[in-house]
């Protein structure tokens, strides 16, 4: 249970920066209304399925291996995590969310699509998630705890992104979020930081 609790809690932590998915899933939210901030934000968490389920075969395939070749791959997921983690805190106090872009009528699948396709057009999603299991899973894992694990992340995500389909469509709560976004990037990415220092470091001295 600690391995499942790590992995969803290091996945929420992604929750701290606004990003594509976030931005979609407040458009949708402002111009069609909640249903459909809560459609493009269900889109959004099964493109995170999709690629926590990839992340999830291929670190486990990996892990069978061990060698060489998972110590480059956590070296390599290390180097994208403390890279992650410079952007979050070297940011651009210019970089803030923005949403007020136009949004023509969408249906409901419409918005679920919109959402699906945002989260799966980037595809270093599933490094991340490679990077995370790197940390929190191992070959003595066993098979429920990685499951309980994919759960944990695809029900995360769910609840994440229909919270902020109704409290985004507060422009109050958003412009009390873009005082405080600064700090909580930065906070995140010491997180991050720490977590991609551990596996370079796991990498590279402990093969």
């Amino acid at each position: 249970m600690h391995s499942v609790i790590l992995t969803v809690g290091l996945f929420a932590v992604t929750f701290l920066s606004p990003g594509p998915n976030l931005i979609v899933v407040v458009q949708a939210s402002l111009v069609a209304g909640r249903p459909a901030g809560i459609a493009a934000g269900l889109g959004v968490a099964a493109g995170d399925g999709i690629y926590a389920a990839l992340g999830l075969l291929g670190i486990a395939t990996l892990i069978t291996h061990g060698g060489e070749v998972f110590s480059a791959f956590k070296v390599l997921g290390g180097i994208y995590m403390l890279w992650l983690a410079w952007r979050l805190v070297r940011r651009h106090p210019s970089a803030r969310l923005d949403v007020e872009l136009p949004m023509p009528p969408r249906s409901l699948g419409s918005h679920f699509l919109r959402g699906l396709l945002t989260d799966l057009a980037n595809p270093q999603t599933v490094l991340f998630f490679a990077s995370i299991f790197a940390v929190t899973l191992s070959a003595d894992t066993p098979p429920w705890a990685k499951l309980l694990s994919w759960l944990g992340i695809l029900g995360m995500s769910v609840l994440w992104r229909s919270v902020i389909s109704v409290a985004f469509s507060r422009r109050r709560i958003r412009a009390a979020y873009g005082r405080f976004q600064r700090s909580i990037e930065r906070i995140g990415g010491l997180i991050l930081a720490g977590f991609g220092a551990k596996l370079v470091f796991d990498g590279i001295w402990r093969r």
